[in-house]
């Protein structure tokens, strides 16, 4: 062990040597490249890692590595992968906050990954993409098929909708294929390859895909012609120059996380166990759950694209996924699935059932002046029938202080109790950070797990990294009571 130990301590040493020298190429040499392999299989002997307590992920122990593990390991990738793939600062940077500050998402998406990688490398064979593509969508989405951006993107690959109109993917009142799994990909798989035809480079692709093409031809424009990411960089927007760095770490961390500490969580579904029929009539997801015992939930999950519980009947075969060992049990009660009728409920059932708290979260209101019903109702998502039911009020008069009863959606032990925007904003809970040399927006709100870089401009009336200074104090909002 002893011996183990201080060959490690050698070989770095004499690595440090040689990059100082300027000696020591981009490309590990065959001998190093050996004996860190051999360190790097040894991931059980703790005396060779440094290990650190994230108190995010539940006391458990993240390890990191010196910079030439990971610049050993990236290499490896990268001799296997036609998108260029460097290790630098920047990707360290994004290594790390992923390690210390989201090692739970982590955690999720090497599990998930066995429900979409899938999916997604069937589509980029069919356009002969570089299969590292597939690690896109978890910077894009975390994987998350419902995932919405503050822009209106949608979807795993967060595509926008007038892009995904000219892209061919059809979006309405009841469906919208920018979610679908399989006609986003697709999709999206077009879209990345018009893109590499452009600047036939799939690091600046990937900004592009990011940024949108007109921003990256912009940035060399302003870069006096260069045409590498790394080169234009500076000149990118916030958002788009740490895509690509944070593109890397994701594709590092998908390979390597295990050596780090993380555990993949295991999903609900994978690949291998769910399977896809096409209907040609209309039928509710409420249904679907009763006759074949699927919840509702994972109905959404597996058919994302689907935006109210229901599959529309249509001129065109619909796709239904569900868990393979429930696809017999659908056919041989789908005559008792589909929707033949309109069941859409009236205004008399609507007003029976408005004293319903089935599935709500029960909080108390306390009237301020110029409260009305209406303005409590639109508040807070009910109807005026809702209140009264709720509350057994005869009349519509309010009094200042009086408490009502409210029943809605979402975690009770989160939900804002206010009736003006004024009242909510005195509720938000916030603190104050000191930027430190080499902050940016984009790192602050990542670390911090804001909604979004927007969030700390408009707080702090900021308009880009140029504002921020060391020293100086940001207002950061983490939620509301």
């Amino acid at each position: 062990m002893n011996n183990l130990k201080l060959l490690v301590r050698i070989v770095y040493t004499v690595i440090l040597i040689f990059l100082s020298k300027e000696i020591f190429s981009q490309t590990i040499d065959t001998t190093g490249m050996r004996f860190i392999e051999k360190i790097d299989n040894s991931t059980h002997q703790k005396n060779q890692k440094k290990q650190y307590t994230d108190s995010i992920n539940s006391g458990g122990k993240i390890i990191q590595y010196p910079d030439i593990y990971y610049e050993y390991r990236i290499e490896k990738l990268d001799q296997q992968s036609p998108v260029k793939l460097d290790f630098n600062q920047d990707v360290r940077k994004y290594i790390d906050l992923y390690l210390l500050q989201r090692p739970e998402k982590v955690a999720e998406f090497l599990g998930l990954k066995d429900l979409y990688f899938p999916i997604f490398e069937e589509y980029l064979d069919k356009y002969n993409l570089p299969l590292e593509l597939k690690y896109l969508p978890i910077v894009e989405s975390g994987l998350n098929p419902l995932a919405k951006s503050s822009s209106g993107a949608m979807g795993l690959w967060q595509l926008l909708l007038n892009s995904s109109k000219l892209l061919g993917l059809e979006i309405t009142s009841y469906k919208d294929e920018r979610c679908d799994l399989y006609l986003s990909t697709d999709a999206a798989c077009r879209y990345l390859k018009y893109l590499y035809s452009i600047f036939n480079d799939w690091q600046l692709a990937l900004a592009a895909y990011n940024g949108g093409p007109g921003e990256v031809r912009n940035a060399i424009a302003r870069s006096g012609g260069k045409t590498t990411f790394w080169q234009i960089q500076p000149y990118l927007s916030e958002q788009t120059k740490w895509y690509v760095p944070a593109f890397i770490a994701i594709v590092y961390l998908t390979n390597y996380a295990t050596e780090h500490g993380i555990i993949p969580k295991q999903p609900a579904y994978t690949f291998s166990n769910i399977d896809t029929l096409m209907i040609q009539e209309a039928a509710e997801f409420s249904k679907i759950s009763e006759k074949t015992g699927v919840s509702i939930e994972s109905l959404r999950i597996l058919n994302p694209c689907y935006r109210r519980d229901y599959i529309p009947g249509a001129y065109k075969a619909q796709s239904l996924v569900l868990p393979s060992d429930k696809i017999l049990t659908f056919l041989k009660l789908e005559n008792q699935i589909y929707s033949r009728t309109n069941d859409t409920a009236n205004y008399l059932d609507v007003l029976s059932a408005a004293g319903d708290t089935s599935g709500l979260n029960k909080i108390y209101y306390t009237v301020q002046n110029g409260d009305f019903l209406h303005k409590i109702a639109m508040h807070y998502g009910c109807t005026l029938e809702n209140l009264r039911a709720w509350n057994k009020i005869k009349n519509d008069n309010l009094e200042a202080g009086q408490k009502l009863i409210l029943w809605i959606k979402g975690n009770k032990d989160t939900i804002t109790v206010s009736s003006s925007k004024t009242n909510q904003e005195k509720k938000q809970h916030y603190f104050y950070y000191t930027v430190k040399k080499g902050d940016t927006m984009w790192s602050i709100a990542a670390r911090f797990k804001c909604d979004s870089v927007n969030t700390i401009k408009e707080t702090n009336n900021l308009k880009n990294d140029h504002d921020l200074k060391p020293g100086q104090k940001l207002k950061i909002v983490v939620g509301s009571e």
